[in-house]
């Protein structure tokens, strides 16, 4: 039986070493650590991890710590996803198809139209 390869959203295992990939708990980004205990369920995985330090940090989100071995897969990822963002801000500030904020229809903001128009109404003769 083949070995599977673990990904990035692969939940990491009781003894596993880690790199932080954002700052926990005033650990800097970068510090090696070895995770001690798993705790949560699904998309919403913590773990205990146990820094070079010596410093036992509790309730470290899955999003904070990556393998070594897959710190450039995950650097390539945040980049990439840096890059969309960016992007979309660029779309949003010329006027792109960034969607409407406060007169939004029914279609664009998921809420029925009738909802909306009684909302005008009410507005309109509150305000007067």
């Amino acid at each position: 039986m083949a070995k599977k390869t673990p990904t990035l959203d692969t939940p990491f295992r009781k003894g596993e070493k880690v790199v932080t990939t954002q700052v926990v708990h005033g650990i800097p980004e970068g510090a090696n650590a070895k995770v001690k205990l798993v705790n949560g369920v699904g998309p919403w995985m913590r773990y205990w991890v146990r820094f070079d330090d010596g410093e036992l940090v509790g309730h470290v989100d899955h999003n904070a710590l990556v393998r070594p071995a897959q710190l450039d897969e995950w650097t390539e990822r945040a980049e990439r996803a840096k890059a969309a963002e960016s992007s979309a801000v660029g779309a949003v500030s010329a006027g792109g198809d960034a969607p409407a904020a406060a007169g939004a229809s029914g279609e664009a903001s998921l809420i029925p139209e009738a909802l909306l128009a009684r909302s005008r109404a009410a507005k309109a003769r509150l305000l007067g």
